[in-house]
């Protein structure tokens, strides 16, 4: 029979004041921060971690979690002007990586364990009334992670999913649309590529429209797939040298152990309701 659980418990890794909940399905365990419903940890195996934890990552006075997969909402990246009427200075990808969500549903199955996280958040600088996002988890032979929010409003949402890769030369993202919105030195140009592949050999920030629904990432030793729902972006992004020297909770190696691969709804044309999901599974 299986080993299943579900359990909270204090710390991970060097941050060890951190509430979190732990997940195990048979061999395979996740953790998941209560401090911005980030999963910080996937092992399909013990000792085999498909997310990437910055050994410099902090969470005291309002600091992101830096690795794993953070919860970027209700916008990406800086704030668009549509969503800031009265021009606050807010903080980038939203107002959810700094609060501390609460647990409000745990299913302990034959095939899954799940948790829902929850958070209400009132002050939303564009909508008046409160909204509720939940963050629902599953793990099984696989990792689920799933982000709604039934309100209908204008929002953006990305599950900023940082990997682990074994060598950051032979790491592979496929298959990737041909045109893609390159936002190295904040340029935002469209550019084309020849090949539906993306390697990191540089700084990489780019934003794929209308990606597939299956991708797969190719990590130097590992085959992982990754399926996607809900989005109608992909982000693939490496800091490369400077920036991993020059952001504090990165080490200056830091860019040779990760790639971060984001499953992203964008758009902010109109109000919809939100249900983003990114599945991980390792294949070989």
């Amino acid at each position: 029979m299986l080993h299943t659980a579900i359990n909270l418990q204090t710390g991970f890794g060097h941050l060890t004041d951190l509430p979190c909940i732990s997940l195990q399905f048979g061999e395979a365990s996740a953790v998941v921060s209560l401090y911005g419903a980030q999963v910080l940890s996937y092992q399909p195996a013990p000792g085999n971690d498909i997310l990437w934890l910055s050994p410099l990552a902090q969470w005291h006075n309002q600091m992101p979690i830096r690795g794993g997969v953070p919860v970027c909402w209700p916008w990406f990246g800086p704030v668009d002007a549509r969503l800031n009427p009265q021009q606050q200075s807010l903080p980038n990808h939203g107002v959810v990586r700094t609060r501390l969500w609460q647990l409000a549903e745990q299913h302990i199955t034959a095939d899954s364990v799940s948790v829902t996280l929850a958070i209400t958040v009132p002050d939303l600088p564009y909508h008046p009334n409160e909204t509720t996002l939940q963050l629902q988890l599953t793990l099984s032979d696989s990792l689920t992670i799933s982000l709604v929010c039934n309100a209908v409003i204008v929002q953006q949402a990305a599950l900023h999913s940082y990997f682990s890769v074994a060598n950051i030369d032979n790491t592979r993202v496929q298959p990737l649309p041909l045109q893609y919105q390159d936002k190295v030195n904040g340029s935002g140009s469209d550019k084309n590529s020849d090949t539906p592949v993306a390697t990191i050999n540089a700084e990489v920030d780019r934003i794929y429209a209308k990606p597939a629904a299956q991708l797969h990432l190719d990590t130097g030793t590992q085959q992982l797939e990754l399926g996607q729902s809900g989005q109608d972006a992909t982000i693939v992004w490496n800091p490369w040298q400077d920036k991993s020297r020059n952001t504090k909770d990165l080490a200056d190696d830091s860019y040779l152990e990760f790639i971060c691969v984001e499953t992203a709804r964008l758009q902010l044309q109109q109000a919809a309701p939100l249900q983003l999901t990114q599945h991980i599974k390792l294949t070989q």
